[in-house]
C-alpha cells in the first residue's frame, strides 16, 4: 500500500470533500479521424472538478501498478487532489475509449480495477473518510463495496453524494437498496440513471418522493428536482459550440458539492453546477474545461439566460 497526500498524519487531515472511487485513461476518438489521450474517471473527474472549485478536496482509490499510474497521480496533484491510492499489480488500470460525435460521446469502457475494490480500503483510510466533511462516491465498484462504504459513512454522521453508475446494482426493486438510498444525502443522476433505481418512468413523482435529495439532469432539457414544496425545473443553459460533453455529470456533481462546502443552499448549488457543467462542454476531454470559481464567475456574468439569480 502507498499512501499520496503531502506526507500529512492522518490525525492533522480536514478535508472539505472526500471522493472515493476509481480513476482511468480516456482514449478519445473524434469524427475527423483524430485521437488523443486524457485523464479520466468518475471519481477522478469529481475530485478535479470540487478542487478547481475551491473546496478542499482529497480521493481514496485504488491503482494498477502500470505505465499510467504515476501520471494519473501526478495529474491528480497536480489539480489541487491530495492521493490517497492503494498500488496493486493484480489489475491493470482501468481504460475507457470515448467516441465523439457533434460534441456528445459514446463510452466504451475496459474496467479491472474498480472491480477490485473493496472493505480493505475503507478500512485503511478510514481516518481520511472521517476528516472529510462530504463523502462522494459512484457506486461503480462492487456493490458490496458500495453498501459498506454508505454504512460507514452513515454511522459516523457523514454526508453523502451519489452519482449511481450502474443504477440496476442500486435499483429499490431490491429493498435493501431503499434502506440504502434512504441513508444517502444527495443524489445526482440523469434520466435514465433515474428511471431505473427508482424503477418508474415517473420523473416528476420520483423527484417528490425524494425532495432535497435526487437532482435529476435532463440533457438539452436541463433538470428537476423538489424542493419539498413544489417541483423546481431549471432549463439547460444554451451554449452555441459543444465540443465535448464527456465528464459534464461529473462537473456537475463536483462542483454542486463544493458549492455547499461554501454554505449554498440546494437551490444555488445546484444552479451554480448547471452552470460549471455548462462551461466544461465548450472544451475537449473529462477535465480541461473544468472551471476554477474565477471562471465560472466570468461565465455566469456573461451569460444572457432568464435565471434564478447566483
Amino acid at each position: 500500500m502507498i499512501k499520496f497526500g503531502g506526507g500529512k498524519k492522518s490525525q492533522h487531515l480536514n478535508y472539505d470533500i472526500c471522493v472515493i472511487g476509481g480513476c482511468s485513461i480516456d482514449l478519445t476518438y473524434y469524427e475527423d479521424g483524430s485521437e488523443e489521450t486524457f485523464f479520466g474517471g468518475k471519481a477522478s473527474n469529481q475530485a478535479v472538478a470540487s478542487a478547481r472549485s475551491g473546496a478542499k478536496t482529497c480521493i481514496i482509490t485504488k491503482l494498477g501498478k502500470d505505465e499510467y499510474c504515476q501520471p494519473i497521480i501526478e495529474n491528480l496533484k497536480n489539480n489541487g487532489v491530495d492521493v490517497f491510492a492503494t498500488i496493486t499489480s493484480l489489475a491493470k488500470n482501468d481504460v475507457s475509449k470515448i467516441y465523439i460525435k457533434n460534441g456528445d460521446n459514446t463510452i466504451e469502457r475496459h474496467s479491472e480495477m474498480i472491480k477490485k475494490f473493496d472493505k480493505k480500503l475503507i478500512d485503511k483510510y478510514k481516518d481520511v473518510i472521517l476528516s472529510s466533511k462530504f463523502i462522494v462516491i459512484q457506486n461503480k465498484a462492487p456493490h458490496s463495496f458500495t453498501k459498506n462504504l454508505v454504512e460507514f459513512c452513515n454511522e459516523h454522521g457523514k454526508q453523502i453524494v451519489l452519482t449511481p453508475s450502474n443504477p440496476s446494482q442500486l435499483s429499490i426493486k431490491d429493498s435493501d437498496n431503499l434502506k440504502l438510498i434512504n441513508k444517502i444525502s444527495y443524489i445526482c443522476a440523469n434520466e435514465k440513471e433515474t428511471k431505473i433505481v427508482f424503477n418508474s418512468e415517473n420523473i416528476e413523482e420520483i423527484v417528490k418522493t425524494y425532495p432535497n435529495k435526487l437532482i435529476t439532469t435532463l440533457g438539452a432539457k436541463g433538470l428537476i428536482y423538489s424542493d419539498g414544496n413544489k417541483i423546481i425545473k431549471l432549463p439547460a443553459i444554451k451554449i452555441k459550440n459543444v465540443i465535448d460533453t464527456t465528464g459534464a455529470g461529473d462537473t456537475f456533481c463536483g462542483n454542486f458539492v463544493a458549492n455547499l462546502v461554501k454554505g449554498d443552499n440546494i437551490h444555488n448549488a445546484i444552479a451554480k453546477a448547471q452552470y460549471a457543467s455548462a462551461y466544461k462542454i465548450q472544451f475537449k476531454s473529462a477535465q480541461a474545461g473544468m472551471p476554477t470559481k474565477q471562471e465560472l464567475e466570468k461565465f455566469v456574468r456573461g451569460c444572457h439566460e432568464n435565471r434564478a439569480k447566483i
